[in-house]
């Protein structure tokens, strides 16, 4: 008995596999078909970057976008409403960042909004699906926008579940649909390709429906136009750089509680560090702040560590000094008089400043706040 299950289990295990690499096969070829369907062989090497324009129509009227795009994962995405009200971001890479048009303010951007960003990149993506799109796999067939399509699955680069559509007649992209992951109600989006113009020996999509509950929005790219762009509009400005380094900072931090490494955690201090808290303002030395932190933490559990909202980070304009604003909830385990392990909750809320010392991030100084969290 053990033999035949065995056997079965073999050859349940060789089908899966056959079946995986059979739709692997497949999605290769669906994607090798729809590069060719454009004239796209050898587009990665010979499109540097593509400008779009579009006017545009949506549920609250006109608006304008433009999308510009170029290798290595760079992006400009800007929309301008019938008020002159401006939107816009950048992505270089890993990072993104968004201008607030009224003040002038930069600040890093989010993952769902990036994401938002590099799928109105209808004329980059349908040249590069590897950039826009991982984990494709063959799923079948199924009618899309009224036309018989052969349908892949896979992520987008923020890890959203995502459905991508070929038309089987014409090998042509017909769009793709998934969940608003900033919704937290389940809210369909279908974004379909209409309309193709020849731009160079590229055809390229040139009107384009988004749909999602508030209703369509139709976008008609009325210039499409091939490595014309001035890269630099892609430089990443010094303040998000230094506002990523700060986020990541406070990231250590929280890996300094969970792993109870005080080292970690005062490295980042600097050595005229301060701070004020209970009433009063004191200077620490390295090491006696290293003692108190390796005390605490040795007899912490923490359970939570977490932003009660994300991190305020504002930089100096000339990226050398900057402050944060964090609201914190901390949960930990800690021993009573009695030794025995109780949980407590509390609510911080603290002000740090930083400057740039050699090179590196300091912390200099931080307020600090906290009130037991009401029952």
């Amino acid at each position: 008995m053990v033999r035949i299950l065995k056997i079965f289990w073999f050859c349940s295990s060789l089908w899966i596999s056959t079946a995986y690499l059979h739709a692997q096969g497949q999605t290769s070829i669906i994607l090798d078909r729809a590069l060719r369907a454009v004239g796209a062989q050898g587009a990665q090497r010979e499109i540097r970057s593509i400008h779009a324009l579009a006017e545009c129509v949506g549920p609250n009227g006109k608006y304008t976008t433009e999308v510009i795009s170029a290798t290595n994962s760079r992006l400009m995405f800007k929309q301008v409403n019938s008020k002159a009200v401006v939107y816009q971001g950048f992505i270089n890479g890993q990072l993104s960042w968004k201008k607030d048009h009224s003040t002038g303010e930069l600040s890093l951007a989010d993952e769902s909004s990036a994401a938002v960003w590099r799928g109105h990149s209808f004329q980059q993506m349908v040249l590069e699906y590897s950039e826009f799109f991982r984990d494709l796999v063959f799923r079948g067939n199924e009618r899309f926008a009224g036309k018989e399509a052969l349908k892949l699955n896979g992520k987008d680069f923020a890890g959203t579940p995502v459905d991508l559509f070929f038309d089987e007649q014409t090998d042509l992209f017909l769009g793709f649909s998934y969940n608003n992951p900033s919704n937290t109600e389940v809210e369909p989006i279908r974004i379909v390709v209409n309309e193709w113009k020849q731009i160079g020996n590229r055809k390229l999509p040139s009107k384009v429906t988004a749909s999602d509950k508030k209703g369509d929005f139709v976008l008609n790219f009325w210039k499409i136009t091939l490595n014309e762009v001035d890269e630099t509009i892609f430089s990443v400005p010094p303040k998000i750089s230094a506002e990523r380094e700060l986020l990541e900072a406070h990231k250590q931090a929280r890996a300094a509680h969970f792993a109870r490494d005080a080292k970690l955690l005062v490295a980042g201090f600097a050595d005229d560090f301060s701070e004020v808290r209970n009433g009063n303002i004191r200077k620490p030395t390295r090491d006696e702040s290293l003692t108190r932190f390796q005390r605490y933490l040795s007899q912490s559990t923490f359970l939570e560590w977490e932003d009660i909202s994300p991190p305020v980070i504002k930089v100096s304009d000339d990226a050398t000094m900057a402050y944060s604003l964090v609201h914190k909830k901390v949960r930990l385990l800690s021993p009573d008089e009695n030794g025995k392990q109780v949980e407590e909750t509390e609510v911080f809320a603290w002000m740090a400043t930083y400057r740039k010392l050699k090179g590196e991030w300091k912390l200099t100084a931080m307020a600090s706040t906290n009130t037991p969290e009401k029952e």
